[in-house]
């Protein structure tokens, strides 16, 4: 479930931010409050085109896709299949998010190991 989340305000100036399309940093900020309390998110591009742009009815999921491509290029996110299934991950998500109620993802494990510090409610 979504929650509200915080963007630093680093983020828009960071080397890594400013390497991304203008489009491609906007994801980032929906996935953001996409993403579960671990950083996972369901990744196929009709789920993420619907949550993130759910008023943009002529975006194309090849268009949504390039932007993902350019976000797990930049480092920002991680994509993985489990049970077929498409998800992705902020491998850095508990460096930079602050959970007051933690709840523990409902969505498989990355198949790379992500950065958990302060992992498993103890944030």
């Amino acid at each position: 479930m979504a929650r509200i989340r915080t963007i630093k305000p680093r983020f828009w100036g960071s080397g890594t931010t400013a390497q991304l399309s203008r489009d491609a940093r906007l994801l980032a900020i929906g996935l953001i409050s996409m993403a579960d309390d671990d950083g996972r998110f369901l990744c196929s591009t009709k789920a993420v085109g619907g949550y993130v742009f759910p008023n943009d009815d002529e975006l194309q999921t090849r268009t949504v896709r390039r932007w993902l491509t350019e976000l797990e290029q930049a480092g920002l996110i991680h994509e993985y299949e489990a049970n077929g299934i498409r998800y992705g991950v902020f491998p850095k998500w508990h460096e930079h998010q602050v959970i007051n109620r933690y709840t523990p993802s409902v969505l498989p494990p990355p198949d790379v190991e992500c950065s958990l510090r302060n992992a498993g409610g103890k944030h």
